[in-house]
């Protein structure tokens, strides 16, 4: 069964070289009183710090762009605001709502009891990442998560109203991840799910361990979406060993159309079309779709946005993203219907609500709810091989 991969990268962009802060001051929405130790980050990102006594915090090295900052604690509902960082210094006033005055969800929505004996494997594949994916990335505290299965609606829905942490010894990160959203709908075979990582670079002192966890984090951004819309964005799809192609839907009366046009001479029709016929004719019996062989131009699916620093991502035919660069791992090649190791990675896109996604130049996108990605990111855009947006692969 293949299920489509909705994943929400939320709001960035930036100028090199240019380095800003963003200052602000947290306090009690009721009693007005600074708040101490409550945790400030930028979502996505390695930039993160806590207020001091006087509520004050201040974030440095921050690039100019637009970033969904967050304020979080334990004992306060959690805060998260869109903010824009320009060419000053940037102030910000956050009034923090104590939980005492709301129950939470987890309190509130009753859950599956045994939860995690239930449904934890699940979560783990879908949310974390395989076995494979996975194997030098620890939940450790997975008790924190709830489930709920609706037996009417067919969906299993997790939450939670603590922040999981996950330890990535494969990548040298400590994840901070405030869930959102975590759903997996069987009846339509998607899952998607959204919040707001923080990452933390896990300290050594060993150089062969700091060049291990460099290498691995360039294979992981390699062939990911995140540089895929990165190399969208600056018009560097074949140098970076992308290519995009259409996905055309071939109903039963279009395979008696291209039958009947087949049994006509081919003079007078081009190449493409060519491909086209030949390809809803070759079809597989539980094939639906086709892909057209022509490369679709950058150009056609790219257009400037009225936000600076950004573009709009816009297509109507479903998408192949094919990567050139990169095998298909074999624990990937054990899931598909055929055994295909040998072959390139390949991902189908699609757009949910037909809008476009507006995308930005460190690889994040906007709305991710609305961009559903099936085949190889389906499998590998977890948590286990997330990158923050701040990351720059290394230059071989």
């Amino acid at each position: 069964m293949k299920y489509a991969l909705s994943i929400l990268f939320f709001l960035f962009s930036f100028v090199a070289q240019a380095q800003l802060k963003l200052n602000g001051r947290v306090v009690d929405s009721e009693t007005h009183k600074p708040l101490e130790g409550i945790t400030i980050y930028l979502s996505h990102t390695t930039n993160g710090t806590t207020t001091n006594a006087k509520g004050d915090f201040q974030l440095e090295h921050v690039k100019p762009g637009k970033y969904e900052l967050v304020a979080t604690s334990l004992n306060y509902e959690d805060y998260v605001i869109s903010v824009q960082v320009g060419s000053t210094n940037e102030s910000i006033s956050i009034l923090l709502k104590p939980t005492s005055n709301q129950l939470k969800e987890v309190v509130v929505e009753p859950y599956d009891e045994n939860g995690w004996d239930k449904w934890g494997d699940a979560f783990k594949s879908y949310f974390i990442g395989s076995d494979l994916l996975a194997l030098n990335c620890v939940f450790t505290n997975p008790e924190v998560v709830k489930f709920k299965f609706g037996s009417n609606s067919n969906k299993l829905r997790a939450f939670t109203n603590e922040k999981l942490i996950f330890e990535n010894n494969e990548l040298g990160y400590r994840v901070i991840y405030l869930l959102s959203k975590f759903e997996i709908d069987f009846n339509n075979n998607t899952f998607s799910f959204k919040g707001y990582p923080l990452f933390e670079e896990l300290k050594t002192n060993s150089p062969k361990q700091m060049a291990k966890w460099n290498l691995a984090r360039n294979e992981a951004y390699k062939g990911s979406l995140r540089q895929f819309v990165r190399s969208l964005y600056f018009n560097q799809l074949a140098k970076d060993g992308f290519e995009v192609r259409s996905i055309k839907g071939v109903t039963k009366e279009e395979q008696n159309r291209v039958r009947e046009v087949s049994k006509q001479r081919w003079a007078n029709v081009n190449k493409d079309s060519v491909d086209y016929f030949t390809s809803v004719k070759n079809r597989g019996f539980d094939e639906h779709a086709v892909v057209v062989n022509k490369i679709i131009p950058r150009d056609s699916i790219i257009s400037n946005a009225a936000e600076p620093n950004a573009k709009l991502f816009y297509f109507k035919d479903n998408l192949q993203v094919l990567f050139l660069n990169k095998k298909i791992p074999n624990e990937y090649a054990k899931t598909l219907p055929i055994y295909r190791a040998n072959e390139f990675t390949r991902t189908e896109i699609s757009l949910r609500l037909n809008n476009p996604i507006t995308i930005y130049p460190n690889g994040n996108y906007y709305n991710g709810l609305d961009l559903l990605t099936d085949g190889y990111w389906a499998w590998s855009e977890k948590v286990a091989t997330m990158l923050p947006s701040d990351f720059t692969p290394s230059k071989n």
